[in-house]
């Protein structure tokens, strides 16, 4: 925020990586040394994992288990095509290696979070820079390397920190195609790097190739504005993004066509009672709901109400399943919500737009969690705060520099992501997980925002936006 008063002469790029990794794997020891230890045993179990938000880590622990004790009997082929997620996989060849010194924890598969860590940091930077130059690259880094939560997400066995990576990677290819003028040597290696990236974030998360496909699509849109703009043909800035889009558009059928299917020990060998129990009495009773395949609503057969009620019943059915999975969470937004055309999806929209931008709400920040506890909601609203505050400095970036196209393309994602997450998972906390490349990058559109150090009229607006943000969001506190 006070970006034109810092300098930061002595943290360099090489030196801030340092400092990060060192920081990572100071966390992932201390952690380990205190589930060892029993200190807080209802928060991190005896190898560091803290499942009160974290608890996927047990499901993708056990997949890692069994892939090591593949790589340990040497069977490489049976390792490469296991059915287990690709981060799994990777976790795996740290617990081979490392698990009779620390054992099946995430200190041992720590080789792999450092490295996507450092990673996410160094992206930053480097989006950072493109937007805003070194000190904006260096000020963004460094908030994301600290943030709490994120800083705790990387710590454990999740997928987020792979996916996050080479969604960042993939973001600064779309960027520097609207700020750099490429030739065709450029052109060709951004192109082929944008594709691998692509195919990297289908393997890791198939449902995100539609949100690519439409960056896209955005980025062409934004080269248009850019050619307008300067009266030349830029053809080498959009052959990434055009490949880019034939090549999302020729996944999608693939990836929305694919099954998943989870396989549960039996008997459960975690939690709750067993599966091959008798008594009446704990079984479990199941809903089937029927939904009709035509618009009843206006009974309309064409072909465009059938495709939108398609879509409707599709985004209706996951956002169902998720509910389901988290029917004892104690933040679940709209459970109850359902779509059966596209007009509700579209009279949804106000909606969706308000979780994914400022849930959770501050009426929620000093209410104990479910899972988290008091300390876990208290940190999540002070988080939500800065992200207010953010908000506001990014809407203040776009008023001072409404020329910048990065910007507006780094706005446009973030609107469209979080409105997106929103209409698909009615759970607060799991929607902040899912957040955390969104936030980053507005994180990073918010530093990049002009110093003001050279129109001092601008001096004064900065001042009262920010303080009737800081006004606004107290009152709603």
């Amino acid at each position: 925020m006070m970006s034109s008063q810092m300098s930061v002469p002595g943290l360099t790029g090489p030196r801030l990586v340092v400092i990060a990794a060192v920081l990572h794997v100071s966390l992932a020891l201390a952690l380990f040394v205190a589930g060892r230890a029993g200190v807080a045993p209802g928060l991190i179990d005896r190898d560091g994992i803290m499942g009160s938000f974290a608890f996927d880590s047990y499901d993708y622990q056990r997949g890692a288990i069994e892939t090591s004790q593949l790589l340990r009997n040497g069977n490489l082929r049976a390792w490469a095509s296991a059915a287990q997620p690709l981060h799994v996989k990777l976790i795996a060849v740290p617990f081979a290696l490392l698990h009779p010194v620390f054992g099946y924890s995430p200190l041992s598969a720590e080789p792999y979070n450092v490295v996507c860590y450092v990673a996410i940091v160094c992206l930053v930077f480097a989006l950072g820079s493109e937007l805003g130059g070194r000190r904006a690259g260096i000020l963004s880094a460094v908030l994301v390397a600290l943030w709490p939560t994120f800083l705790l997400h990387t710590l454990q066995l999740l997928k987020d920190s792979i996916f996050i990576t080479a969604a960042l990677a993939f973001l600064w290819c779309a960027i520097t195609l609207l700020i750099r003028t490429y030739q065709p040597a450029a052109s060709a290696g951004v192109s082929v790097l944008a594709l691998l990236l692509l195919l990297l974030l289908a393997f890791v998360r198939g449902s995100s190739v539609l949100l690519f496909v439409a960056v896209a699509a955005l980025v062409l849109g934004l080269l248009i504005v850019r050619q307008t703009r300067e009266r030349r043909l830029l053809f080498w800035n959009m052959t990434p993004a055009i490949a880019v889009l034939l090549t999302g558009l020729f996944l999608l059928p693939f990836i929305s066509g694919q099954s998943i299917t989870r396989t549960k020990t039996y008997p459960s060998d975690q939690a709750g009672p067993l599966k091959n129990v008798a008594d009446p009495s704990k079984q479990v009773p199941t809903l089937v709901r029927w939904i009709n395949t035509r618009d009843s609503s206006h009974g309309s057969t064409n072909g465009r109400s059938i495709v939108g009620g398609r879509l409707a019943r599709r985004i209706s059915s996951m956002r169902s399943r998720f509910a389901a999975s988290y029917a004892d969470a104690g933040s679940l937004l709209d459970a109850k919500t359902e779509f059966r055309n596209a007009g509700d999806l579209l009279r949804y929209i106000p909606r969706a737009l308000e979780i994914g931008m400022w849930a959770p709400f501050p009426s929620t920040w000093f209410f104990s969690g479910r899972r988290v506890g008091n300390v876990g909601k208290i940190v999540s609203g002070f988080e939500t705060l800065a992200i207010y505050l953010l908000q506001a400095l990014t809407a203040l970036a776009l008023i001072r520099e409404p020329q910048r196209l990065g910007r507006w393309f780094l706005v446009g994602l973030i609107v469209c992501g979080v409105t997106a997450l929103a209409f698909v998972i009615p759970n607060a906390g799991a929607i902040y997980r899912f957040r955390y490349v969104f936030w980053i990058l507005l994180i990073i559109a918010a530093m990049t925002g002009p110093t003001f150090s050279k129109q001092r009229e601008w001096c004064g607006l900065k001042q009262v936006m920010i303080t009737v943000a800081i006004a606004v969001t107290l009152a709603a506190a």
